[in-house]
């Protein structure tokens, strides 16, 4: 799913039903432009961030995983993109204990590793597809994006109603598997 279509889904229930239609026909080469002219969607936008990492860190586990070089014995967590915690770390073919102290990954001994680790997905365009998003309903996201744009908005009536169908839904959610995030591919 499209984070576009997630926005025009979710303006349309808040009652910006004139920033959806205007959203709906934008171009890549007008998003930019849009967002700067359009509080609204762009508050939105970054509301929506705010709730698929909330999604991601209570309900949705999404997982990725990176090789890093140990050296001191510890690595920074500043280096694993969009860091949630740590689900597993393997040297080889073994799976080895580790602790998280200090925002640092602490192990036994230096060396090469794969750190398996949750995360969420960074959204950088409205025009992103969110690939996880494929295996279960995205409604749980557009409830969260509503009720955080009711609570900012003084629309407390609204927020109410939009989070508890946004709790129901993604607590729902939690029985799901771990949802891999595909590795980025730059060009």
């Amino acid at each position: 799913m499209k984070i576009i279509d997630i926005l025009v889904e979710s303006a349309e229930l808040v009652g910006l039903h004139r920033d959806a239609v205007e959203l709906s026909v934008i171009t890549a080469d007008e998003e930019l432009e849009f967002m700067q002219n359009n509080e609204n969607m762009s508050s939105m936008f970054n509301l929506l961030k705010f709730s698929m990492r909330e999604l991601c860190t209570n309900y949705v586990p999404v997982s990725t995983s990176k090789t890093i070089v140990v050296n001191n014995k510890c690595f920074p967590v500043a280096e694993l993109n969009n860091f949630i915690r740590v689900l597993s770390i393997f040297k080889g073919e073994n799976q080895v204990k580790f602790k998280v102290i200090n925002r640092n990954i602490v192990l036994e001994e230096d060396g090469e590793y794969v750190v398996n680790y949750a995360t969420y997905p960074e959204i950088n365009s409205v025009f992103e597809d969110v690939d996880f998003l494929q295996h279960f309903s995205p409604d749980a996201i557009v409830f969260g994006l509503c009720a955080y744009y009711a609570l900012s908005h003084g629309m407390f009536d609204d927020f109410e109603t939009f989070h508890e169908q946004y709790i129901e839904k993604a607590e729902s959610l939690k029985s799901l598997k771990i949802f891999e995030l595909p590795a980025r591919r730059w060009e």
